[in-house]
């Protein structure tokens, strides 16, 4: 009767653990269909950016179709992440989609440039959401022991869409119209959105009594928004120029000011106390900031100067992702394995700036191999610089601030994707037309990464702690908030 009854249990027990397995499986999907759509929206504008230009007679300006995104969404975050522990995540995620949704509709519907960079912004907002609390969610829902394998599953998703964009973003220029780059959103988020309603049962959230750093958001966004519109618009002898420079400052010394005295502050000051962690940040906003003009000014290169196609174009950045995807699935073994990783910035530096360099003497007669080699490596530099910033930066945190410390990280990061798609925007918009002009672009990344080098040299090592070797080795997803 006892084996009786310790079998009936154990059968009991297994039986749970295949409808929780079931529940997650089923669960999974929209999750897949979340990230996909998200991470997708990183390369497949891109591709189009010219072609948008084009469409709407603002060419100059249509850099500011990515900034807008990459901007709202490096703030909405921090934001969403911290209103999901206090209000559910269920419910914050719903509202997620539901705005990236909303503003995809209005991109694909959007009359000129400026109302679509705005609705860029809120699609952005939604966006800033959907990565962080996928991952978050699979932590809510998954066993631990589990976890790293649902997590993985959802990493060959996002590298998958980031491969796909391009190419979706020239076929979509090149044979439908550029709104279907918005639009393709639609069908696959509301199929997401009707599933996470069903499917998706979360525990009451335990946030009650956290703040949200509202004052932090809004100063760093007006920060970073006026900094960006007096590189975009202005020149030293322009008042423009002065009147956001002076905004810029103030709003600056605001932001610092509000986050020293901020409960739960945006990004917290005490750990740039930390020249591993200063230096990791500095590192993460300048390889995203080249990774930007790479994605964005080569192929606009292309469609320009060698006058190729969209589709052609958006080919030639998938050897920079695919760089970036090996290198980084290469480092993250090699630096669990042997605790070190001071190495690999100094070869990144090296390699990036050597790749942008040979990118600067393109012309109109420069074959293939010539354009994609530079981007392989660039693109594998570049994933050097983002395997280590982020986890030499979270390695310098303590563990209690494991999480707010990746929130600020992947802060720099999209920080300094706006400022490469902006900076270099203007850059091109100034310099003489034809291939000088890109020229002139890809030349002025070798500065930064000069400098990068130079941090890369002087950055101390500390050594890994056991919880960032499971970091390293994919089996831990840190939730960036």
């Amino acid at each position: 009767m006892t084996v009786h009854t310790a079998t009936g249990g154990r059968h009991a027990r297994q039986s749970e653990g295949q409808q929780a397995g079931t529940s997650i499986l089923r669960l999974l999907v929209p999750l897949m269909l979340v990230l996909f759509i998200s991470s997708l929206d990183s390369t497949i504008v891109a591709t189009a950016i010219p072609s948008i230009g084009r469409s709407l007679r603002d060419s100059s300006g249509a850099p500011w179709i990515a900034t807008a995104y990459l901007l709202t969404s490096a703030v909405t975050t921090l934001v969403l992440g911290k209103l999901g522990d206090i209000y559910g995540r269920k419910r914050v995620f719903q509202f997620s989609i539901a705005v990236f949704l909303a503003g995809s509709a209005l991109c694909g519907a959007a009359w000129g440039l400026l109302p679509l960079v705005l609705f860029r912004g809120l699609q952005g907002i939604g966006g800033g959401g959907l990565n962080s609390l996928v991952m978050a969610i699979i932590g809510d829902v998954a066993p631990p022991r589990q976890r790293s394998k649902y997590q993985a599953v959802l990493g060959i998703v996002a590298t998958v869409a980031l491969i796909a964009g391009p190419l979706l973003g020239g076929v979509f220029s090149d044979d439908l119209s550029w709104r279907w780059i918005f639009y393709i959103n639609i069908p696959v988020g509301v199929a997401a959105l009707a599933a996470v309603a069903a499917f998706l049962h979360l525990p009451a959230p335990a946030g009650a009594g956290r703040r949200v750093d509202v004052a932090g958001a809004a100063l760093v966004t007006v920060f970073t928004t006026t900094l960006l519109l007096a590189v975009t618009w202005g020149t030293a002898p322009d008042p423009r120029f002065w009147a956001l420079i002076v905004v810029s400052a103030v709003t600056l010394a605001a932001y610092l000011l509000a986050e020293r005295r901020a409960a739960e502050p945006l990004t917290p000051l005490h750990l740039f106390r930390s020249p591993v962690f200063s230096i990791s940040s500095v590192q993460f906003f300048m390889a995203t900031m080249v990774l930007f003009v790479a994605m964005l000014y080569v192929p606009s290169f292309l469609q320009a100067v060698q006058h190729k196609s969209a589709f052609t174009a958006g080919l030639y950045v998938i050897p920079l992702l695919a760089g970036l995807v090996l290198a980084t699935g290469v480092a993250g073994p090699l630096i669990a394995r042997t605790g070190r990783y001071k190495i690999y910035p100094v070869i990144g530096a090296v390699l990036t700036g050597a790749s942008m360099l040979g990118l600067s003497r393109l012309d109109a007669g420069s074959p293939a191999v010539v354009i994609i080699l530079p981007m392989i490596f660039a693109g594998a530099g570049i994933g050097f610089f983002v395997q280590v910033a982020l986890l030499a930066g979270q390695n310098a945190a303590e563990y209690r601030h494991l999480g707010i410390a990746t929130g600020a990280l992947n802060f720099f990061k999209s920080v300094g994707g706006a400022f490469g798609a902006t900076l270099f925007g203007a850059i091109l918009a100034h310099a003489a037309a034809g291939p000088h002009a890109y020229q002139v672009v890809f030349f002025w990344t070798v500065p930064f990464m000069a400098l990068a080098l130079i941090l890369a040299l002087i950055m101390p090592e500390k050594p890994l702690s056991e919880e960032m070797v499971q970091v390293a080795e994919g089996k831990v997803e840190v939730p960036e908030y």
